[in-house]
């Protein structure tokens, strides 16, 4: 039975005289803290349930007693579908994801693995952020977890999300110091345009995410140094991986740069005409009418 899962460990390991650091090792892939709450009761994601079983040499279905510790697959089309397709704001989407969320919760939330139970915490928390304006509903999630994540170079799944939901906070904040880290910022930056050809390519949606949230943060703090850089990643990833849902806000990104950072009114144009091109295609008239409304403020600033 998967309850037993976690005092099965417990028994092997103590039995093999293996302290939890020792088995832990560089805790890259399992931390000592999770390995704690896996052996008092908490389910391990998949991954992280294998890699135990090769550290104590015994089979997974040994410790499982052959259960399946897979997904449910309605439950990994609703994740798939919170974090790849975005709102814009739109009524009607806003209502889809929120019905999303409740689905998860009331279906399946209880059964899941910590680690997925963190991941749907992360993206409630930046959808909240996002629809309400209010930052509290992601500073305390932040904090709780915001030191483990300065320590990592190499970021996995739950890591890119806490990353956006910090970069969400920061902006929506207008960067209020006792949010929005300068220097973890300039460090994040740099591990995300370091890891954007290593990741597996099922997480480059959701950096790409990011990247667009740094281009934001960097057009927002007037630094265009390495923005080129950035978009021009974002842009190689959409194409990669032929996602084409936030080329509309990659053209808004772009245009401001242009404007700004440039100073070529004339591209900046261009690329606002993209944006239009791709909003009409991908999300209709709502979005095609917020990015017109933003153009039009940009224009008469020098009018």
């Amino acid at each position: 039975m998967l309850s037993d899962f976690g005092v099965k460990v417990r028994q092997l390991r103590e039995s093999k005289g293996i302290a939890r650091e020792e088995f832990c090792g560089d805790e890259t892939e399992l931390s000592v803290r999770q390995l704690a709450r896996i052996e008092t009761g908490s389910l391990p994601t998949l991954s992280k349930a294998q890699f135990i079983a090769k550290r104590l040499g015994v089979s997974l279905g040994e410790l499982t007693d052959g259960e399946s510790l897979e997904l449910p697959d309605r439950y990994k089309e609703l994740k798939y579908l919170i974090l790849r397709t975005p709102t814009y704001m739109d009524s009607e989407k806003l209502k889809i994801r929120e019905e999303q969320f409740d689905e998860i919760y009331e279906d399946y939330y209880d059964k899941l693995p910590e680690e997925e139970k963190l991941m749907v915490t992360f993206i409630q928390s930046k959808f909240e952020v996002y629809q309400t304006g209010n930052v509290d509903f992601g500073t305390e999630v932040i904090k709780d977890y915001f030191n483990q994540l300065k320590k990592r170079k190499l970021y996995k799944l739950n890591d890119l999300v806490l990353i956006e939901l910090f970069l969400l906070c920061s902006v929506v904040s207008n960067f209020d110091k006792t949010i929005f880290d300068e220097i973890f910022y300039e460090k994040i930056k740099t591990n995300l345009i370091n890891q954007s050809q290593t990741l597996p390519i099922e997480d480059l949606y959701l950096l790409n995410s990011i990247l667009l949230v740094c281009a934001d943060v960097s057009v927002r703090l007037q630094r265009y140094d390495d923005l080129d850089r950035i978009l021009l990643i974002s842009h190689q990833i959409m194409t990669k991986i032929q996602d084409f849902q936030k080329m509309p806000i990659y053209y808004m990104l772009k245009w401001e740069y242009c404007w700004f950072g440039l100073n070529d009114f004339k591209q900046a144009e261009e690329c606002y005409k993209q944006a239009i091109l791709f909003a009409g295609v991908i999300n209709g008239d709502y979005l095609v009418n917020k990015l017109e409304e933003e153009w039009r403020k940009l224009v008469s600033k020098i009018n």
